[in-house]
């Protein structure tokens, strides 16, 4: 047997990483302002960045190609069908791409990219110096963090979000998180956070919740479930890799041994993650208007996907590009603004995620405060 102390499995587990590395094509380019250095998995994807998107065409027939994708385009990001098509027609990766390009068109999108992107740079330089000053209109707001599965047991993932809380409240900003039940149902878990978000009522602040993965769909029940007055005082819902239609992962039985690891957890939690279940869930979601939905996750390239990411991408990739647990469009609530990390995923969603935190939450203060941020979903027009 191999244990994961043993020096046979240090060995298996550097002979996956360095099979991982070697995958695909190697690939540098820029897509949607960010740049890209790794690996996709075939010639067309490392085509449309290298050259196509760069406006480097010099294959007339593959450019024709994709020059159709875009103008077939329907004036949305691309949906679950059109990216299993892309998958099918070129390749997972390049579909991947696509529709990280696709989200830096919407010019919503992209003024967001930009605010976080100098939030970012801002708050990296301030915390090397000792110290991250926030916007005077900061003192009006406070964070609900709302964990994901398994949160008091499964820690090295991040599932406990214990890095961005800190993080958020060193800066300065007062922070509060639901105890929820680490192994429950979806739907049981929205009462709890139904329950937290009346309890801030009462605080004069403005209220900004993050989720995470399966807290996403148990934050958008919990607000589809209060009236609206009840909800006067929420500003902002960040969804962060928020598994909105389930994962196709617990259909096809394809999670990691949980028990084996953990140890008995309640079957209705991870049933309420199944794919059926969970599109019909999303059906029925109704955000108040008033709120900023802000989505933010990743999207890899077989180059970039992380070790422990790596279990559910690719027995996911038959149904097109995902994160190595969620497919892609199912992160997306349907018109927030859309902030994409190209080349994260599920688990690595930020090599600095505690910079990451400081930064978004700064981002959405502001834009709060300074900006229109009513939403339009139209991408411009191709490249």
């Amino acid at each position: 047997m191999i244990t994961f102390a043993s020096p046979k499995c240090v060995t298996y587990l550097s002979i996956l990483l360095l099979l991982g590395a070697c995958a695909g094509l190697p690939v540098n380019g820029t897509v949607g302002g960010q740049v890209i250095e790794t690996r996709v998995d075939s010639e067309v994807a490392r085509y449309y960045v290298e050259n196509y998107l760069a406006g480097k065409r010099s294959d007339a027939l593959l450019d024709e190609r994709i020059d159709r994708v875009y103008q077939s385009a329907d004036g949305d990001l691309p949906n679950r069908d059109d990216l299993k098509k892309l998958s099918d027609d070129f390749s997972v990766d390049f579909a991947a791409v696509y529709l990280a390009d696709q989200i830096a068109r919407v010019p919503v999108n992209r003024r967001f990219r930009s605010a976080f992107d100098q939030a970012y740079e801002y708050t990296r330089k301030g915390r090397s110096e000792g110290h991250v000053k926030l916007p005077a209109a900061a003192a009006n707001y406070e964070v609900l963090f709302v964990p994901t599965y398994l949160y008091k047991r499964i820690t090295m993932t991040g599932a406990d979000m214990a890095v961005p809380r800190a993080a958020l409240q060193k800066a300065g900003f007062s922070c509060y998180f639901v105890e929820t039940q680490d192994d429950g149902a979806i739907e049981a878990n929205a009462d709890l956070v139904v329950a937290a978000i009346r309890a801030r009522a009462q605080s004069g602040r403005r209220l900004i919740i993050v989720s995470a993965s399966k807290s996403g769909p148990e934050v958008a029940l919990a607000l589809t479930r209060m009236e609206p007055a009840e909800t006067g005082h929420v500003a902002a819902w960040i969804n962060t890799v928020g598994a909105l239609q389930g994962t196709p992962l617990v259909d096809d039985r394809l999670l990691p041994e949980i028990e084996f690891i953990v140890g008995k957890v309640d079957p209705a939690g991870m049933e309420s993650l199944t794919v059926a279940r969970s599109r019909q869930r999303f059906d029925s979601f109704r955000i108040p208007k008033h709120i900023l939905v802000v989505n933010y996750f990743g999207i890899p390239t077989i180059g970039s996907i992380s070790f422990l990411g790596r279990r559910g991408f690719f027995p996911l990739r038959k149904y097109g590009p995902n994160d190595g647990l969620v497919l892609l469009p199912d992160m997306i609530f349907p018109g927030g603004v859309t902030l994409a990390q190209v080349g994260s995923d599920h688990i690595a969603l930020n090599d600095h995620i505690d910079i990451a935190g400081v930064a978004l939450a700064i981002t959405v203060v502001e834009w709060l405060e300074n900006e229109n941020h009513q939403v339009s979903p139209v991408p411009e027009s191709s490249p």
